[in-house]
């Protein structure tokens, strides 16, 4: 899952591509949504904290996806895993003061934060238990 062939070309199926964008996508409605946000004090270093959280998420699924080795990819994984966690607690932080179509916006990436963690926690137990099995 995810390995790459000897001439490097990432081996994607349709459900690896789908994760790729969806990542992807969450890092550019979480900018988007810091855009439009109301600047504090206090969001300000929120804010930056949930731009990079958002992009790392694709970023370590990125390199699971060229992993050399189970371990590497299972890391990378957990990686995933971690990055939405933070994500979604810097969302969390980030919920007052908004208007209208923030509140949209909001609701939508704390539900994408939630999900992805579980995407990726489910990918990273599954790897486990094979791992174990073997």
């Amino acid at each position: 899952m995810g390995m790459t062939t000897s001439t490097s070309t990432p081996t994607y199926t349709t459900g690896q591509r789908d994760l790729a964008k969806r990542t992807g996508k969450f890092a550019y409605e979480a900018r988007a949504f810091v855009r439009r946000k109301p600047k504090t004090i206090a969001s300000l270093g929120d804010c930056r904290r949930l731009v990079r959280a958002s992009g790392e998420i694709g970023s370590s699924y990125l390199r699971a996806d060229q992993a050399m080795s189970k371990e590497e990819f299972l890391l990378g994984m957990a990686s995933c895993c971690k990055e939405a966690r933070q994500a979604g607690h810097w969302l969390r932080l980030l919920d007052d003061n908004l208007d209208e179509k923030c509140k949209t916006m909001h609701a939508g990436l704390v539900q994408e934060s939630t999900e992805l963690e579980k995407i990726f926690g489910a990918i990273v137990q599954k790897v486990r238990a094979k791992k174990k099995a073997e």
